[in-house]
């Protein structure tokens, strides 16, 4: 008898273990996290956002920046004819976007576009015969907190010439 009781007994707190087991696991996957209070977390078209592009994004991208140097093709340097442009790369997607030059007080707009690790840096814009010296593509060869150094992407054709950004 005691064998007996000791087995039913046995059974029926495996049984209520199932069960609330179970009870439990359906009640916790039909809850829902309210996320519509959260603000929207950028995405690129892939729907994910890489180190690089978040780093871009924070350290480059709607931030003033000034020609710290710029050196032409034949070594002279350029920087002081550039002293009072600044410039700001605003976003449309990680890799493209406006560009905009504030030079002599004018606004001029661009564009600038990257590839994938910014590695390479496009500069457009068109107003002035000075904007011809950035108005190329770039190969970045460094990246700080504060600013870029880059160099032509036609280094055949490149000579000296070198420009580094610098944040305002």
């Amino acid at each position: 008898m005691k064998v007996q009781s000791s087995l039913l007994r046995s059974l029926l707190i495996t049984a209520s273990l199932v069960f609330f087991s179970i009870t439990a696991t359906q009640t916790l996957s039909s809850c829902e996290k309210d996320t519509s209070s959260l603000p929207p977390v950028p995405k690129d078209s892939a729907d994910n956002v890489s180190a690089a592009q978040k780093a871009f994004d924070l350290l480059v991208l709607g931030k003033e920046f000034y020609m710290k140097r710029g050196i032409d093709s034949a070594g002279t340097d350029l920087t002081s004819q550039y002293a009072d442009q600044i410039y700001i790369l605003q976003k449309e997607t990680y890799e493209k976007g406006p560009l905009t030059v504030t030079a002599g007080g004018v606004t001029y707009n661009g564009t600038w576009k990257a590839n994938t690790d910014y590695s390479k840096l496009e500069l457009t814009v068109a107003g002035r015969p000075d904007f011809a010296f950035y108005s190329i593509p770039w190969r970045v060869k460094n990246k700080t907190l504060t600013g870029l150094s880059m160099v032509p992407q036609d280094a055949a054709n490149a000579g000296a010439k070198a420009m580094d950004l610098e944040k305002k």
